[in-house]
């Protein structure tokens, strides 16, 4: 059975439907397949051809930034195809239509090199070829331009006889190159030129610093006879005394100055004797400029400088020149502020007077002219009792007078006290080299300060005589003050060794007793008042009801009143607080009323006070026979004669109370007239602490 069913199966697969079915099914995944791989290489050659195309773009990108193009020369066919540029495409080209590009004669030269390569004898070559010329517009006009480029050509492919098939030429646009190539040529030219023919130093050095040139002045500054045997040796740029601290990690310029001290200077470039440097030290300037290329890496030094010592020499003599002209200039500045302060401190004018034009110039100081005076105009302002000393002055000067002279003038201004002005000229003739005087000059100073105190002093001069004469009187009648009841004292007393009677004795003693109190009250007052003078009187200030002290004072004044005279004391207040000194106070008070007791015969003496704003004012009057006005205006003297006053003793009371009531900061005023009386008024401050008025009755 089981061979059976093997062999049926056999029998079924190889059928022919089976085979027909299994053909079908193998052509289909045939397609498939084929279908699948045309797909595959469909997007192979897409990818490689669009990673062509961006090469070829990258490509011509980087021909087109570096102007370069690419052509290709076709042995065989004789023909030209070119791509480069912002061409992506090739372009084909004839010899002649390829020749038009180029200079005909730079093309006749590459065409021999190519002759060469055909021939095997080179392989590769490259050569300068001139472009073919075209117009170009520059500064607005159009002129003849050609490029210029630089052609390798090599041999791209050989043919199996082994000479070249394809010639690859590679040209690129210099023409910028070339020009920036030529302008520095040039500027190497120019720089040669001023570097041999500059007129300051200029030495180069390479990179390590060893010298490749130094020109003529800098040869010269160092003292360098040989300039090829110098280059020979490539000294360093340390050999330099005035380069050996340059620093090679500066900046590329770097400007300095610097001082040598050829004494210290081991080993030199040039001479280092002194005499030939003209000293010691030696003052260089220098611009040292270190090439470097775009890495930083020092590629060259450049110097440029020059020897400024006698430029430096001139500059501290003219330092030195400068700095004493600035001194003096500086001193005679302030000689002249001095003279001008001094000038207006004094009151002093500088006078110019030119006797040609006849004007004359006041200055109040150096620099300016205040007025110019005509002569006529500077004769108003005379004062007429001085014409005959002006007219005096001018003339001295208008006829050219040699000498000096000085006048004081008055004239018609006055000051701020109203005075005449009086001005002193003294004037001295400023001549030329002959001699001859061309003006004058002088001050003009007031003087009208010094003149009224002249004539002030010689009023006081005329009052201290009389002062003087006065006090012999007072001393006069002092010493007959004192003698008189001095000798009355001892007259009387020498009276006792005498024969008398026993019943006189009473009479003696009783004179003796009133002398002896006359005496001593005359020298109390004389001692007194030179405290007075000697400002040793103190004053203490104490409160005090003046109320109440000012009756008892009037009254021990009064005390020695005429029979026929009555006392009247006004008191307003029933107290009166104050703060005096009651001591001298009492003492003025006393005085007066003394004086008014004495000089009043008949009829009435009175005392009053009144305080108002802060003034205490007391007022002390009689009906004695009064004071003429020369009596009053000597009340207070006393150094004036009294003879004409009805009075006791010396007359010292009235001088001792002004004194008293002036240092206690008060007033005293004296109105009399002749035969109705006399009345004191004195004024003094002082603080009130109470007051109480009394109240008037109304009848």
């Amino acid at each position: 059975m089981v061979v059976q069913a093997q062999t049926e199966d056999i029998k079924t697969i190889f059928d022919i439907h089976h085979l027909l079915g299994y053909l079908v099914a193998g052509f289909l995944i045939t397609v498939f397949v084929m279908i699948f791989y045309n797909r595959l290489i469909f997007f192979r050659e897409r990818d490689v051809t669009q990673q062509s195309k961006q090469l070829i773009d990258q490509l011509s990108l980087i021909m087109t930034a570096n102007k370069t193009e690419i052509w290709i020369y076709n042995v065989k066919q004789d023909l030209y195809k070119t791509l480069g540029g912002e061409k992506t495409s090739e372009a084909t080209y004839s010899p002649f239509e390829f020749s038009q590009f180029y200079d005909r004669e730079d093309f006749v030269e590459l065409l021999k090199v190519m002759s060469k390569m055909r021939e095997s004898v080179v392989e590769s070559k490259t050569i300068l070829v001139k472009g073919a010329s075209f117009k170009s517009e520059a500064n607005g006009e159009f002129q003849n331009f050609q490029r210029i480029y630089k052609i390798t050509v090599s041999i791209l492919r050989k043919g199996k006889s082994g000479f070249p098939v394809q010639i690859l030429g590679t040209q690129r646009d210099i023409t910028e190159e070339q020009k920036r190539k030529e302008q520095a040529q040039r500027t190497a030219l120019r720089y040669q030129t001023i570097f041999d023919s500059s007129l300051v130093d200029m030495i180069f050095f390479d990179g390590e610093g060893t010298l490749l040139d130094i020109n003529d002045k800098a040869c010269e500054s160092y003292f360098v006879k040989d300039r090829k045997a110098l280059i020979a040796k490539k000294p360093k740029y340390t050999d330099w005394p005035s380069m050996r601290d340059i620093d090679l990690d500066a900046d590329t310029s770097i400007p300095c100055s610097s001082i040598i001290d050829i004494k210290r200077v081991d080993h030199p470039v040039g001479s280092i004797n002194a005499q030939d440097w003209g000293g010691d030290k030696i003052y260089f300037e220098r611009t040292t400029t270190l090439l470097r290329d775009k890495e930083g890496h020092l590629n060259g030094i450049m110097m440029a400088g020059r020897n400024i010592t006698d430029m430096v020499i001139s500059y501290h003599r003219q330092k030195k020149i400068s700095q004493m002209l600035e001194r003096r200039t500086h001193d005679i500045q302030q000689y002249i502020q001095n003279i001008n302060y001094s000038l207006k401190v004094s009151e002093v004018r500088l006078v110019n007077y030119h006797p040609y034009t006849h004007e004359l110039e006041i200055s109040s100081d150096l620099s300016t002219t205040d007025y110019t005076l005509p002569q006529l105009r500077a004769f108003i302002m005379i004062h007429p009792d001085d014409y005959g000393k002006a007219e005096r002055l001018f003339c001295r000067m208008d006829r050219l007078h040699p000498g000096s002279f000085s006048e004081t003038i008055r004239t018609i201004m006055r000051d701020e006290q109203g005075r005449s002005v009086y001005l002193n000229f003294n004037m001295m003739p400023i001549t030329d080299r002959d001699g001859e005087v061309t003006h004058y000059f002088g001050m003009c100073r007031n003087e009208t300060e010094m003149t009224y105190t002249e004539q002030k002093l010689q009023v006081e001069t005329e009052k201290a005589k009389e002062e003087e004469r006065l006090k012999d009187m007072f001393l006069l009648n002092m010493s007959h003050e004192l003698r008189t009841p001095l000798n009355a004292v001892i007259g009387f007393a020498e009276l006792y060794n005498s024969e008398h009677n026993e019943e006189d004795e009473p009479i003696f003693a009783e004179e003796i007793k009133k002398n002896t109190g006359e005496l001593l009250a005359l020298i109390n007052d004389i001692l007194f008042l030179s405290r007075l003078d000697a400002q040793m009187i103190e004053y203490n200030y104490q409160e005090c009801d003046f109320a109440l002290m000012f009756e008892g004072w009037c009254y021990m004044g009064w005390s020695n009143l005429q029979p026929n005279v009555k006392a009247v004391v006004e008191n307003p207040y029933n107290r009166l607080l104050v703060k005096i000194d009651q001591q001298n106070l009492g003492t003025v008070i006393q005085k007066l009323c003394l004086h008014s007791g004495n000089t009043t015969k008949e009829g009435t003496v009175r005392g009053k006070y009144e305080y108002r704003h802060g003034e205490l004012t007391i007022t002390i009057d009689d009906t004695s026979k009064g004071m003429s006005k020369k009596e009053i205006s000597d009340a207070f003297n006393r150094f004036s004669a009294e003879d004409s006053f009805d009075k006791e003793g010396t007359g010292l009371d009235l001088p001792i109370v002004k004194e008293l009531i002036e240092q206690m900061g008060g007033t005293i005023e004296v109105q009399s007239e002749v035969g109705k009386g006399t009345t004191f008024f004195v004024t003094l401050p002082c603080e009130m602490m109470t007051l109480e008025k009394k109240v008037q009755e109304l009848n």
